[in-house]
């Protein structure tokens, strides 16, 4: 299975993103962290909703890059803003990272098409 490299807040990670299932999982797991997030929000003790959050955003990167991927991107110490902005660029990792790869791989096949005489 073709491995799609991101990088997430500057750290390099490979994951199989065209695999459908993979897909789902990503999908699925923002729905999770927001869910997440929603609930932290009501927590009681501050800090409590900050490990929610957290915990989340790590579980999201590890489930889908592989265990041990949310500490290569955030560190063996972490902090809330440091996950929100982890779980930013995963929420765009579609848009700005994979499929400008899936355009280009779309231009070269189209070009070689149309030099090939096959389409105009």
């Amino acid at each position: 299975m073709r491995q799609i490299r991101v990088e997430i807040l500057g750290v390099g990670l490979e994951a199989a993103l065209l695999n459908h299932k993979v897909a789902r999982k990503y999908e699925e797991g923002l729905k999770e962290v927001a869910r997440i997030a929603d609930q932290a929000a009501g927590c009681a003790n501050g800090s409590d909703g900050i490990e929610m959050e957290c915990d989340a955003v790590i579980h999201f990167i590890d489930d889908i890059f592989g265990q041990g991927s949310a500490r290569k991107v955030l560190g063996e110490e972490t902090d809330l803003l440091t996950c929100l902005d982890a779980f930013d660029e995963l929420a765009d990792v579609y848009e700005k990272q994979v499929t400008p790869i899936l355009e280009a791989r779309s231009r070269n096949a189209l070009e070689k098409l149309q030099k090939n005489g096959d389409v105009q």
